[in-house]
């Protein structure tokens, strides 16, 4: 069975490439594409958490889930 996050990804994905450099095809893009029925609890929260993740790494030029090389790291 496949995670919230899993159905959402590859949606959000799809949507931020079709609409690139269009903010208001963007957004409503990403209101048309919701797949989960009413948007409240924790799919919506995954579906907003996806947006933010793939936007900023977007922005960035980077993949989801990479380590910034520049960060600095804390040690304990």
């Amino acid at each position: 069975m496949k995670s919230w996050r899993d159905i959402a990804r590859p949606i959000v994905s799809d949507v931020l490439r079709k609409t690139e450099g269009n903010e208001a095809a963007r957004k409503k893009g990403l209101y048309d594409a919701y797949p989960f029925g009413v948007r409240q609890y924790h799919p919506y929260k995954i579906w907003l958490d996806e947006i933010k993740v793939q936007t900023k790494a977007r922005k960035f030029g980077k993949k989801n889930n990479v380590v910034n090389p520049n960060q600095q790291k804390i040690n304990f």
